[in-house]
Formats: C-alpha cells, sequence, structure tokens
C-alpha cells in the first residue's frame, strides 16, 4: 500500500484535476489517494464563516452563490465538457453540499461546531470531483473512504490512534483487489464528542501520515507543485537547490520552522511507524524530490528555513529579601502560566536568574504573563523577530559547524543563538527586517557548491 496526497495546487483547476488522476492511475499497486480542497477553496469558506459570525447574512448569502457558480457554472462544465451524465452526476454531488453551506447562512445560532462543518466541505467537493474523473478518464472506480468514519481526535485534539487504525484497517483489508484505488479526504475528522472538526490548516499532510501509520503502508507520497524540500525559501532566496534525503529529525525540524511544504505535526506518525515519505511534484512527476526516512546523509548542513512573528520575552528574577519562592518553584509557576494562555515556546532557555522565552507574538497572553510574573520578575518584550533554523546532521560533539553558520552572519546582529535537544538544528533569532539578507548570506556561505541538482534518490 502506498499513501498518495495531494494538495490544493495540485488539485487547483479541472486540468490539474485530471493530471492527477491519470498519474494516480499509472501508479501500480493497491494505494489510498487523500486529497485537500481545491486552491482557494478553503479561503472562501474561511470568509462565509466570518461573514455568518459578523451578521452580514445578505453578503454570505452572496459568497455561497459565487462558490456554487464557480463550481456548478465553471469547474463541471470543464472538467467533464462533452460528458453530459458525468456533468449531471457532479452537479448532483455537489449540489447538497453548496445548499447546506447556503442553509448556514440562515443559522440564527451558529456555532464554532458549525464553523468546522464549513470548512469540512472543500475536502468533499474536491473527493466527489475526483471520484467521477477517475471513472471517466481513467476506468477506475475507486472505494471511498469517508474520512468523518475513521479519523478522530481526542479530548486534547490530538489523533486517536487506535481508533484511526481499529476504524480504517479492516475497510482497507477488506477489499482484496490489488490494484485497489482507495479515496478519501485530507485534512477532516471528528472530534471526541462526535463532531466535525479537522486537523487545522495543512492538515491533510497529517491526515496522508496517519493513514500510511494506520494502514501499515510502505510509502507515503506528499505531491506539490515543487520539486521536493529546498535548501532554503525560494521566495526569498534566488538560487536554491532541491535537498534529496532527509532523516525524519531534520524534516521535523524544518516543519516546525517554517517550511510550507511540510506540515509540522506530519512527520511524527511516519517516524513511529518506520514508513518513508517521499515529496514529490506534480508538474514534474518524474523528478526524485525528498526522500524522508531513518536514512540521511552524514556531518552535513541540509537546509535553512524560517518562521516569522516571533518574540524574546527576557523574565529576570528579582532578588528579594523576604521571598519564598525557589527557582525551581519559580519555573513551575512560569510554565503552569503558559500553559493557562496557551503560549507555546519554540524556545525556553535558562541563564543564572533569567528565563527567556521565544514565542510567536500575542500581546494580550504575554502582557498577561509579564503581569503575573511581576511579583517575582521583571518582564521585557522584543517583537518583529525571526527563527533561523538550520538543519543537519551536525552533532555538538562534531567541530566547525556553529563556526561556519556564525561566519555566515558575521554582519547580522543575532539576539540568540540556540542548539537543539537533537542534533539536527542550529536555531538562531533575529530582527525580522534582517532576515532575508541572513538567509542568503548563510546559503552563499553553505551551499555555494551545490548550484547543480544532488544526486537522484533511488
Amino acid at each position: 500500500m502506498i499513501v498518495l496526497k495531494f494538495g490544493g495546487t495540485s488539485v487547483g483547476s479541472p486540468d490539474r484535476i485530471r493530471s492527477v488522476a491519470h498519474l494516480v492511475a499509472c501508479i501500480p499497486g493497491r494505494k489510498t489517494l487523500v486529497l485537500s480542497a481545491m486552491a482557494g477553496t478553503t479561503n472562501d469558506l474561511v470568509t462565509l464563516t466570518q461573514l455568518i459570525t459578523s451578521g452580514e447574512r445578505d453578503r454570505a448569502t452572496r459568497h455561497v452563490e459565487m462558490l456554487r457558480s464557480r463550481y456548478i457554472d465553471n469547474v463541471v462544465p470543464e472538467l467533464f465538457a462533452g460528458h453530459e451524465l458525468h456533468q449531471q452526476l457532479a452537479e448532483e454531488a455537489l449540489t447538497p453540499i453548496l445548499d447546506s453551506l447556503l442553509l448556514q447562512t440562515l443559522n440564527e445560532a451558529f456555532t464554532h461546531n458549525d464553523e468546522k462543518q464549513i470548512l469540512a466541505c472543500g475536502e468533499m467537493m474536491c473527493t466527489a470531483l475526483m471520484a467521477l474523473t477517475l471513472q471517466l478518464y481513467e476506468g477506475i472506480t475507486p472505494h471511498k473512504l469517508l474520512a468523518l468514519d475513521f479519523m478522530r481526535i481526542t479530548h486534547e485534539g490530538r489523533p486517536d490512534i487506535e481508533y484511526i487504525a481499529q476504524r480504517l484497517r479492516p475497510m482497507v483489508e477488506g477489499v482484496r483487489d490489488a490494484e485497489a484505488l482507495f479515496l478519501t479526504e485530507g485534512y477532516i475528522c471528528r472530534n471526541a464528542f462526535g463532531e466535525v472538526d479537522n486537523l487545522r490548516r495543512g492538515g491533510s499532510d497529517y491526515s496522508a501520515t496517519l493513514i500510511g501509520e494506520a494502514v501499515q503502508a510502505e510509502e507515503i507520497q506528499i505531491w506539490t507543485d515543487i520539486d521536493g524540500l529546498h535548501n532554503n525559501d525560494p521566495r526569498v532566496v534566488n538560487m536554491t537547490s532541491p535537498v534529496r534525503r532527509l532523516s525524519f529529525g531534520e524534516a521535523a525540524e524544518l516543519a516546525r520552522c517554517g517550511a510550507k511544504i511540510l506540515h509540522p505535526a506530519c512527520i511524527e506518525p511516519a517516524r513511529r511507524a518506520g514508513i518513508p515519505v517521499r515529496l514529490l511534484n506534480t508538474l514534474d512527476p518524474s523528478a526524485p524530490g525528498t526522500l524522508i526516512s531513518h536514512v540521511t546523509n552524514r556531518d552535513m548542513i541540509k537546509a535553512i528555513s524560517a518562521k516569522d512573528g516571533m518574540c524574546v520575552v527576557t523574565l529576570l528574577l528579582k532578588h528579594l529579601s523576604n521571598s519564598d519562592v525557589s527557582t525551581g518553584q519559580f519555573l513551575i509557576t512560569l510554565t503552569e502560566a503558559m500553559h493557562r494562555l496557551h503560549i507555546e515556546p519554540d524556545i525556553l532557555m535558562a541563564s543564572g536568574d533569567g528565563y527567556v522565552i521565544v514565542t510567536e507574538e500575542d500581546s494580550g497572553a504575554i502582557d498577561t504573563l509579564i503581569k503575573e510574573m511581576t511579583p517575582w520578575a521583571e518582564g521585557s518584550v522584543q517583537s518583529d523577530l525571526s527563527i533561523l533554523a538550520i538543519v543537519g546532521d551536525m552533532g555538538w560533539h562534531r567541530i566547525g559547524f556553529e563556526a561556519r553558520i556564525l561566519e555566515a552572519v558575521d554582519d547580522v546582529a543575532v539576539r540568540l543563538i540556540c542548539y537543539g535537544t537533537s542534533s539536527n538544528s542550529i536555531d538562531l533569532v533575529i530582527a525580522t527586517e534582517e532576515k532575508k539578507r541572513a538567509m542568503v548570506y548563510l546559503s552563499d556561505h553553505l551551499f555555494a557548491h551545490l548550484r547543480t541538482p544532488g544526486p537522484e534518490v533511488l
């Protein structure tokens, strides 16, 4: 079994949907196809929820009719041109979904759960179109797996691993066909109460790796519109090269710090199950892409990723003669407050009587944290910062990596440098306005020898 996930841009137009259907049909063996919503649809659905929440019912109704026109009057006729039966079947499949959106515009008691039901509609429409496309153009009738029948999260919002496997595995194993194609929605799930929910933005990657783990897949393939994961952000740096091989740990670090090609949580299910993940290019299927597995090229820096919108919170303990709070007790108080305020630190460091927290900017939560810590510590905040993660196989005992990185940015003010808990990354915290310059310097210094494509992955 191979799991194949295609993102929104890969299925962003009728031509793309047909191309994906043909690509999947040419892959031999049993496979599960996981789809995102067509590009732009989730954004439109988010806008719809905002219009309903703000009470703009007329605008919300017009917004649904705009979606209906796009799908029924444009996508469907172009996708099934000259095939009236399939065009009719597509309209019949999409109309109930679009009608449900229209009903939500009249919902006077609109809740967060209703919002989640709306956001699920993009994936549902895309899989309905893909099923008919496979039938018409490739002669394949896929076995439809409804994500809401097997994908579930716990009360804490984490995937219910045992439940997913227990529900999904019999569905797949019950089909004996050696060339069976299963089709399901990414992103959407149910919560512990049985309500429609989702795995958050980018969650289709997560769906794919959770499915791969549940069915013990041989490989998970994530198809996007670029050739694998590059050694720097091509939107910032002109000359980048694909990284052909990464370890699970290296890929997780790149995803954590902003690599857009990967959902931050999606690597863990594949790592747990030891299933290779291959990042491939829908526009160039023959390109080798990037292979993520337990195997990696040793003793080298692989890539750089950046995460914006960060701030540094510094807490300096007060020396109070009447204070009976120990350093350990203060740390417990601090972490409990961060948990309550939903502050997720990317970096948490202690040095002497000071604590440094690098986290996403949220002025309300940060201000509250500093106020709550005032009896024991003086707090300050630096905003408009970015984390640059330099990722590779570079344990602290291997001499030279830190020096090469710091040489590259010797003309950039670095607020903080941190060796991660693994040997996979070194993080730099810098002003966001310096990010582009730092990324270019790092590329020139670390990857100047990589101006030709790397070796193909076997």
